[in-house]
């Protein structure tokens, strides 16, 4: 996905403000900036392709899907990787075929270090 020794800066997609505060502060604390959006139509205004190379993003959002917005996201910018979260078990095969290897899904809750892994960063184990 990435440069596991270069963090890039994330976009974290989540209508929940508690879990969207404490992803920012897990990616901080890895020394990963981070900014957040609650909606998609949040997601669009604040992406910036060439600034932003991961979006970790729910699938259920209040204005649509997480799903969609990170297919549009990975159409708009070819070196953006993507994170795909949801409390239910959840796989790439939401995305088009065409994306799925720059992308990867995580299922809610997860800690700090798989965060860091589906996101491409090098952990120390």
């Amino acid at each position: 996905m990435s440069d596991p020794c270069i963090p890039g800066r994330v976009l974290v997609v989540d209508d929940d403000p508690l879990l969207g505060r404490l992803l920012l502060r897990y990616l901080d604390r890895a020394g990963i900036t981070a900014d957040i959006a609650a909606s998609v139509a949040e997601a669009r205004t604040t992406f910036e392709a060439g600034v932003h190379s991961h979006a970790v993003v729910d699938l259920t959002l209040p204005d649509g899907s997480g799903a969609e917005w990170l297919t549009d996201a990975l159409m708009q910018d070819p070196s953006l990787a993507g994170v795909l979260a949801s409390g239910y078990p959840i796989s790439t095969d939401l995305l088009p075929l065409a994306f799925r290897h720059r992308a990867t899904a995580l299922q809610k809750p997860f800690s700090p270090p798989e965060l860091l892994r589906a996101l491409g960063f090098a952990v120390a184990d």
